[in-house]
């Protein structure tokens, strides 16, 4: 039994050069995210592959499994953007201005050369060859 599993979790947090921009605030609590990325690229690879299960069985018998599953997720940073100005008067200010999320997801799965018996006699598998790919890009 070959069993192969990919897996990346990658949180990036980029802030990319941009023309200037001006926040203004005035208030008792100020935040202000101006010109950011954030990046969150998640990828996750599942393989259950060549089990075997009997129960009141007798002579059974597995051929090889190959399990390939493979997740990927990639987050570029945006180009571009341009200058803006927020001006905020109160108790509360909240500015996000040029902001941008990203969350690509990739997922790939097998559920592979499974078998299972229950009063069985001379069972055999074939060879079983599995494969998934998942793939997600933000950019």
């Amino acid at each position: 039994m070959s069993v192969l599993a990919v897996g990346v979790l990658s949180v990036g947090l980029a802030t990319p050069a941009r023309a200037a921009s001006s926040t203004t605030q005035h208030g008792l609590v100020n935040v202000a995210a101006t010109n950011t990325t954030v990046q969150v690229p998640i990828a996750v690879a599942a393989n259950i592959c060549g089990v075997t299960v009997n129960a009141l069985a007798t002579a059974t018998s597995t051929s090889p499994v190959t399990c390939t599953a493979t997740g990927v997720a990639i987050a570029t940073a945006p180009s571009g953007g341009g200058g803006s100005h927020t001006t905020q008067t109160g108790l509360v200010n909240v500015a996000l201005t040029n902001t941008t999320v990203q969350v690509p997801v990739g997922i790939a799965a097998n559920l592979c050369g499974v078998t299972a018996n229950i009063l069985a006699s001379g069972t055999t598998t074939g060879p079983a060859t599995c494969t998934a790919l998942g793939n997600s890009t933000a950019g």
